[in-house]
């Protein structure tokens, strides 16, 4: 390579560690602790908690805990691309996909890692007809929270308990 390689590949170097952290992709692996924010398919209206994803073995153990109640999971990862795959749990997953449970029942939610670093996603009740959305971003950061496009009048509402929520 002569200099003025060097000198263009410096300045290539440069520009990509110049570059804000929030266009950057985020690294996967959804471990963490996170404040929740979703909407209730109940009434439509938001609530917020937190949740905590640890990697137990080949698959991962989740944690909410929304309006003082507890709902847990277990969930499988899995990695978007040309060849999508879910499975085993590992620090490269930016999917996840969870069963959860609790005193009021049980359900289903699948989350994708975003280029913030937080984790968007959808969920139901065990015997629903709707599905509803819910953020994830790491403690301390800033939430976001797209609504539902279904009107909240058409949301099912077997169980009107926050703690039927995961």
């Amino acid at each position: 390579m002569n200099r003025r390689s060097f000198g263009i590949a410096g300045l290539l170097l440069a520009a990509a560690v110049s570059i804000p952290a929030l266009s950057r992709p985020a690294l996967a692996d959804p471990v963490g602790t996170y404040d929740v924010t979703g909407i209730n398919p109940d009434d439509g209206g938001e609530y917020q908690g937190t949740v905590a994803v640890r990697r137990t073995g080949e698959t991962y153990s989740v944690e909410w805990t929304i309006a003082g109640m507890s709902s847990t999971g277990v969930g499988i990862g899995g990695r978007r691309g040309n060849a999508a795959t879910t499975g085993v749990a590992s620090v490269d997953d930016d999917m996840i996909t969870i069963g959860y449970g609790n005193g009021s029942g049980f359900g289903i939610s699948q989350y994708d890692l975003q280029p913030d670093g937080s984790w968007k996603g959808h969920w139901a009740y065990g015997d629903g007809e709707t599905i509803s959305v819910e953020t994830w971003v790491p403690t301390g950061h800033s939430r976001s929270l797209e609504r539902p496009k279904a009107p909240a009048g058409e949301a099912m509402k077997p169980m009107s308990s926050p703690a039927a929520r995961p």
